[in-house]
């Protein structure tokens, strides 16, 4: 990636974008792992998506402790233990992974950078193979597992228009 050449950087870019369409159009799958991706040294962590939630509903327990009572109190506090370990943890989850998604899909710096972060997987639906980073290849899972997209993309003139506005036309008389 330091020392590579015009020509191997255009190749990156190609699979890059092979990959990408390989995801929206929902021939592969990205899982990500949300114990890397749920720390400090993640790009696409947030602490207010863990802190936020827990705090307001701490402060509604406290809130209610004293102008309710202890009891209520209290329970408001079990309440939210509850409602955190089974809700509010779920959509930390879901937040995380399609920020880390997002980041992924945006461009070839973001994706190396969180690839190497290791914690996602790549999965064909088709052929049922995974890809995991950071040591899988993915440049050569995904040539391999999309090999139509790849002929399209580098075999027709047509497909010059989709190099540039990332778009697969439905047909050659298009």
């Amino acid at each position: 990636m330091v020392n590579e050449t015009r020509k191997q950087r255009q190749e990156r870019e190609f699979d890059y974008r092979v990959l990408q369409h390989g995801i929206s159009s929902g021939r592969l799958k990205m899982f990500t792992d949300f114990r890397v991706f749920n720390q400090g040294r993640s790009p696409t962590y947030s602490p207010w998506d863990n802190v936020a939630p827990l705090l307001i509903m701490v402060l509604i327990s406290l809130g209610l402790l004293v102008v309710v009572g202890i009891i209520v109190g209290v329970l408001a506090l079990v309440l939210s233990v509850v409602l955190y370990a089974f809700f509010i943890r779920l959509w930390v989850m879901h937040r995380l992974h399609e920020r880390t998604r997002q980041a992924m899909m945006q461009n070839l710096s973001n994706w190396d950078l969180l690839w190497r972060m290791g914690g996602v997987v790549l999965s064909n639906e088709r052929t049922g193979q995974m890809c995991h980073a950071p040591n899988g290849n993915w440049r050569a899972f995904v040539t391999s597992g999309l090999a139509d997209i790849v002929a399209a993309l580098r075999g027709d003139a047509d497909m010059a228009s989709l190099r540039e506005d990332g778009n697969l036309p439905q047909g050659k008389g298009r």
